[in-house]
């Protein structure tokens, strides 16, 4: 299957009615597809904005039908240009009421502890410091501020910020959720710290991968898709090359054997989240 093909079944594969052989292939060309894999993000990332514009007030002008007149001719006058092969199936897709984001930070709250103690913190009691737990196959994102922060959410593989959060002290949960069929990866930051996290999280579906290799972004995903666990990164060198082999039934012992000699440790926390680190 060529990229070209590829993309005409995304939006089938989307709405979760592409048929079993196509999605298989599908999905294991996104798998190895780095070029495929970001405009998979993109169509997805694109679908949610779309279904953002359902919640906007529209103002309607005076004098609509001359304003709509003078667009119009504005429009002709400007020269076309070539759309991204996808754009025909978002705005269909629009339009059938489908535009459901893939990852989505679902119920984000906000707790007013600013000034207090955090000692009955249940992420752990740590100020200033990222927190993820898991919760099946969802991830928790926990931070306790100090103070003004900002937390941004983005895809490492378009670079596009999906989320954002401005605190001032509140301590933040937001379960974080992946209605897709496959593993989705995005990078959570505090801004103006050097340190961040990548976040894999599982799909609807188990993904087969045993044999593979890629960088340790790959790995995480990799992990994700097969073991069907979140997986949370935090090291510096997150495009260091592994290789790996998912031939254990145990997702950490596959893990740490994928990384042991390469500068970084693993660890499993409660609920199954699968932690990767630097030694």
């Amino acid at each position: 299957m060529n990229q070209e093909k590829a993309r005409e079944f995304f939006s089938a594969y989307y709405e979760g009615v592409l048929e079993g052989g196509l999605k298989q292939s599908l999905e294991q060309q996104l798998k190895t597809d780095a070029t495929l894999q970001a405009d998979y993000v993109a169509f997805v990332e694109t679908i949610g904005h779309l279904d953002m514009l359902k919640n906007e007030e529209i103002e309607i002008p005076i004098y609509l039908s001359d304003r709509i007149a003078s667009r119009l001719e504005q429009v002709q006058a400007k020269p076309k240009f070539g759309l991204p092969v996808w754009t025909s199936w978002i705005r269909n897709a629009a339009f059938a009421g489908l535009a459901v984001a893939a990852i989505t930070f679902a119920l984000p709250l906000f707790h007013s502890d600013k000034g207090t103690s955090t000692s009955g913190y249940s992420g752990s009691g740590a100020v200033d410091q990222l927190v993820f737990k898991s919760e099946g196959s969802d991830v928790i994102l926990n931070y306790q501020p100090n103070g003004r922060k900002t937390i941004v959410v983005s895809s490492p593989v378009t670079n596009k910020e999906i989320q954002r959060f401005n605190l001032d002290g509140q301590r933040l949960q937001s379960p974080i959720q992946n209605s897709l069929a496959s593993p989705a990866i995005f990078k959570v930051e505090v801004l103006g710290d050097k340190n961040s996290s990548l976040v894999a999280v599982p799909g609807t579906s188990t993904l087969k991968a045993k044999v593979g290799d890629g960088t340790i972004q790959d790995l995480a995903i990799s992990l994700a898709g097969h073991y069907h666990v979140p997986v949370v990164v935090e090291a510096g060198d997150v495009t260091h090359h592994v290789t790996w082999n998912f031939s254990s039934s145990d997702p950490l012992a596959a893990a740490t054997q994928a990384v042991s000699n390469d500068g970084f440790s693993v660890d499993q926390r409660p609920g199954g989240l699968i932690k990767i680190l630097d030694r």
